[in-house]
């Protein structure tokens, strides 16, 4: 059985050479991010500032305001809303903010008639576990209450990149011990894009790659960083909580769920372990694939950013059908 279309391999091959050219220019790396000589302050410092000058586009009608304590990012479509999508932005649990996916998330508004709610929940170090969850969790109860009344439907839906597909998968959960089955299921489905969801570090978190030497924005080194930012003070055990990494967590009467990844981002394992998981607990589950492909692989040019917005589409075409 193939995991991925034949045809994609070469679009792996060529990124790869793309980005290991690009690592290779004679470039100026003095604020190098990965460096292992910066402290931990030093490395959260230095990535907030590199995102904070990064060129993203910021949608001009959204609207900033407060859920339940927490701010948030709102969009609303042209037309009458059909659901709202809760969304949770990436960045390792210490970095991003909830305007990093302006462009992504009017797409889904534009194209689904969809609004969406993105948080900009609470960071590491300065708050470590659980301020992020217990913002993302706030935010679903508020909805769950106030969807219809804010928003004219009933129908939700939730996702996130990278940390934001954990806390997506981490919130579902809290909803369904909080809620029941009623209350989960007002979830359509949940779009989860290359998350990390073992915090106990997974094969590949640890280097166990396929292809070992290929270029990820990710490294053992800045996952266990991460870790000890996010949970200080959290041993191995602690860290293989279900309230802490969902991998372990009972997954049955769940909603459907789009999973993605590349075969070489160093969160690889995360996702074959939760998306097969998730399918054995009895719940509708998809799964993409995409060959050489490093983290976070939608914001480097290659032929996959269109390929996965096809695939990511026509799932939510699916789930709002």
């Amino acid at each position: 059985m193939n995991l991925w279309p034949k045809d994609w391999d070469r679009h792996g091959d060529e990124l790869q050479k793309l980005l290991k050219e690009f690592q290779s220019s004679p470039v100026e790396t003095s604020n190098d991010s990965t460096s292992p000589s910066l402290s931990a302050a030093g490395y959260v410092n230095q990535i907030r500032e590199n995102l904070a000058t990064a060129p993203v586009a910021l949608d001009e009608h959204v609207e900033e305001i407060e859920i339940n304590g927490v701010p948030c990012r709102v969009m609303i479509p042209n037309t009458k809303s059909q659901g709202v999508y809760l969304h949770f932005h990436g960045g390792g649990m210490v970095t991003g903010s909830a305007s990093i996916a302006d462009v992504e998330n009017r797409h889904l508004s534009n194209a689904f008639d969809l609004s969406v709610v993105s948080v900009d929940y609470r960071l590491a170090p300065e708050f470590p576990f659980p301020a992020g969850p217990d913002d993302c969790f706030a935010v679903a109860t508020w909805l769950l209450e106030n969807s219809v009344a804010k928003f004219g439907t009933e129908n939700l839906l939730i996702g996130g990149e990278s940390a934001g597909a954990y806390l997506a998968a981490l919130t579902l959960l809290r909803v369904k011990e909080s809620g029941g089955a009623a209350a989960v299921n007002r979830f359509l489905g949940a779009n989860l894009v290359f998350g990390v969801f073992d915090w106990s570090q997974s094969p590949s978190q640890l280097g166990k790659r396929p292809i070992t030497d290929d270029f990820d924005v990710l490294s053992p080194e800045i996952i266990e960083l991460m870790v000890e930012l996010y949970l200080p003070g959290m041993g191995l055990e602690d860290r293989r909580d279900p309230s802490v990494s969902p991998t372990y967590a009972d997954l049955r009467e769940l909603v459907p769920a789009y999973f993605c990844v590349g075969s070489s981002d160093h969160l690889l394992d995360d996702t074959l372990f939760l998306a097969n998981r998730w399918r054995v607990a009895g719940n509708s589950c998809e799964i993409d694939i995409f060959p050489r492909a490093p983290h976070a692989f939608t914001w480097f040019p290659s032929p996959y950013i269109e390929l996965f917005m096809e695939r990511r589409d026509a799932w939510f075409s699916e789930i709002l059908a």
